[in-house]
């Protein structure tokens, strides 16, 4: 028991981890690779890919307004119509990372990546080389997800939340036959207590939930048993 919670609770992990990373990257318009790569060079210079997320929208903004910072930076009004959400991030940290006197990089930087850029700060002081570094180290360490896994942890995310979804229902069905009879005994109850009578509605009410109990029993058990052996089988031959 402890080995197979141990194992679906890794599962959980993982998928939710991957489901994400998909979810994250699709809202930032970047691919689940730029994500993971990005996610790792922040962590390590002092940023998180938190701050990436406010920086990306302002950079749209900056892009669909035409903004005179592209052009400091030597990025050209047809590299910006051309260049994807995820290109023209990467376009734009290079040639931010080219600009030798702070302050002028961190006006620009302010200018195109909102306030996210002062978490950028790091990222601006490194190479291109040592980046990429960055990048093959991740790889070499795999921590990485795939499109494969990123899609095999939504679809099981999506699994999951039927199944919950699916119990939850059949919980509310098996114990919406008890409620008659315990609004039998707790009427009865009331009447106890206030002097009333209600040995009538206690006894009518106990009898009602034992007759369900010998109804809905069955149905429980045989569930039981098709998950035990579902699980059986999924093991294969021990």
């Amino acid at each position: 028991v402890a080995t197979g919670k141990a194992f679906v609770d890794a599962a959980n992990d993982v998928s939710a981890m991957g489901d994400q990373i998909g979810d994250t990257a699709a809202k930032m318009g970047i691919s689940t690779r730029a994500y993971q790569e990005w996610d790792f060079i922040l962590q390590r210079s002092g940023s998180s890919i938190e701050s990436l997320k406010t920086s990306m929208k302002t950079l749209a903004n900056a892009a669909i307004n035409g903004s005179d910072a592209f052009a400091e930076l030597g990025i050209s009004e047809e590299e910006v119509a051309n260049l994807n959400q995820e290109e023209l991030f990467a376009r734009t940290v290079s040639a931010l990372q080219g600009v030798e006197d702070t302050t002028t990089r961190t006006a620009l930087a302010s200018q195109l990546l909102g306030r996210g850029a002062t978490e950028l700060g790091g990222v601006f002081d490194m190479t291109s080389e040592e980046m990429e570094a960055m990048k093959q180290q991740m790889y070499d360490l795999g921590a990485y997800m795939d499109e494969d896994a990123i899609a095999a942890s939504d679809n099981y995310q999506d699994t999951l939340a039927n199944l919950q979804d699916s119990l939850t229902g059949l919980k509310n069905g098996m114990m919406t036959e008890f409620l008659p009879g315990l609004t039998s005994v707790m009427d009865g109850l009331s009447k106890v207590f206030s002097g009333n009578g209600g040995t009538e509605e206690i006894k009518s009410g106990l009898e009602s939930v034992i007759s369900k109990i010998g109804e809905v029993a069955p149905q429980f058990f045989s569930l039981a048993e098709t998950l035990i052996l579902s699980l059986i089988s999924g093991f294969g031959p021990m």
